[in-house]
């Protein structure tokens, strides 16, 4: 059978009628064997609802993964999840699993169908999806999801990472069940200087790099503001007040009017709103170095000259993160589905089928467990465990807030060089 028969383009897999399948797949081992068909079926959109099924007719599990996690050409990724989806079916055989690629951002993607669903087709909603803290969120307020308490074994909790696991909450219930973490990190190139034990402000400014800097915020605080802010002395806003911590705004503003000072902002900072947007030209060389996530570090493992990474430069030198990521979040009421969906996550979120995909994915997983299988060049899991131990997740209370959105414009002056950090501050 053909390569593309491999790829979990809308994927049915089915336990109960392997006898009766003639054809065959290449697993992810070579082997050619006899599990379930993989079939081509039309884009989910278009999908009619899901039958209920009859007693003598196995259970079909919906999932919407986001295609950032399974690109349709990536033939290891799709083998991988093709085996352990296999495995699964075979200890639960009566079981069918239903793997549907989705978009994230776009119409069509899978917030918006979501929304859009619950309303007019709920039948055609799936039983799992993939989502990330903001669309976890609005989720949870819409009543688009269900709490997960009660679905997901103990051992899995209790391995799973701190900031991971505030993740996943919201409205003191667990939500989101983290699997991907996305989170910060600076990247930089050796030079005759050895790399500081600790990357302060000042080691920053006396390795004299070109830093690129996710910058740009439509509203509120830009996340790299906020954690060096917040590191700094700023605090979380109470009852939606954000008091300014004079202090914390001025070291964070003298640092970029330093750096400033020593060319070391590129071109064209102001516009940069996400790592990705500046993606080649760190890879390439033009960029020394820069704030970048997870989410890209598989593009930029051959870099060259090759990149190093480190926690993102502070004033004290303190290592600390952001923590985002691709959480499972429960979406069908059924109760029975749910207790099937609830073996399929902690199936999933088996230590070794955990690392063995964020492996392949590159990016770290969830569980204390999984990542100390995980290893990529120039990456030190020691620092991974440490930020991923005691790291804030993304703070959605910041963007809406006045102060917030009057320190982002100061640093903004700052970096394009039109305020002096004093001028800016007041």
């Amino acid at each position: 059978m053909s390569r593309a028969n491999l790829k979990l383009t809308w994927l049915v897999i089915s336990a109960s009628i392997l006898g009766a399948c003639g054809s065959s797949i290449e697993t992810a081992q070579g082997v050619t064997s006899t599990p379930a068909p993989v079939l081509t079926m039309v884009p989910s959109a278009a999908a009619p609802p899901t039958a209920v099924p009859t007693p003598d007719e196995p259970i079909t599990l919906v999932i919407w993964i986001p295609d950032r996690l399974l690109p349709e050409d990536d033939e290891t990724l799709n083998a991988l999840l093709n085996n352990e989806i296999n495995e699964f079916i075979t200890v639960d055989e009566e079981i069918r699993v239903e793997m549907r690629r989705k978009t994230v951002d776009e119409v069509g993607g899978i917030m918006s169908t979501l929304r859009a669903a619950s309303a007019v087709a709920p039948g055609a909603l799936p039983d799992l999806a993939l989502l990330r803290r903001r669309d976890l969120i609005e989720a949870v307020k819409a009543g688009l999801i269900q709490p997960l308490e009660g679905r997901i074994a103990s051992a899995v909790i209790a391995d799973l990472f701190p900031s991971a696991l505030r993740l996943g909450r919201t409205e003191e219930q667990l939500y989101g069940l983290p699997y991907l973490l996305d989170l910060y990190l600076y990247a930089y190139r050796e030079t005759e200087t050895a790399a500081p034990e600790t990357w302060t402000f000042d080691a920053v400014l006396e390795r004299g790099m070109t830093m690129a800097i996710p910058s740009f915020r439509a509203n509120g605080m830009a996340d790299i503001l906020w954690l060096q802010y917040s590191t700094a002395g700023g605090e979380l806003p109470e009852n939606g007040v954000l008091e300014l911590n004079p202090l914390a705004v001025a070291q964070v503003l003298n640092f970029y009017e330093r750096l400033v000072e020593a060319q070391l902002i590129p071109p064209g900072t102001v516009d940069f709103a996400t790592p990705a947007d500046y993606l080649e030209l760190l890879a390439s060389g033009r960029f020394d170095t820069g704030i970048v996530n997870t989410a890209i570090i598989r593009s930029l493992l051959d870099a060259d000259p090759p990149l190093h990474f480190a926690a993102i430069p502070t004033f004290s030198g303190e290592p600390v993160t952001l923590v985002d990521g691709w959480m499972w979040v429960m979406v069908t009421p059924s109760i029975e589905r749910q207790a099937i969906a609830g073996r399929f996550l902690n199936w999933m979120m088996d230590s070794g089928r955990h690392s063995a995909y964020a492996q392949a994915v590159v990016m770290p997983p969830a569980q204390r467990s999984s990542l100390r299988r995980w290893q990529v060049e120039g990456i030190d899991n020691s620092l991974l465990i440490e930020l991923l131990t005691d790291s804030m997740p993304q703070q959605p209370e910041v963007d809406s807030n006045s102060a917030a959105r009057a320190l982002q414009g100061a640093w903004l002056d700052v970096i394009s060089g039109r305020l002096s950090a004093a001028d800016a501050a007041e």
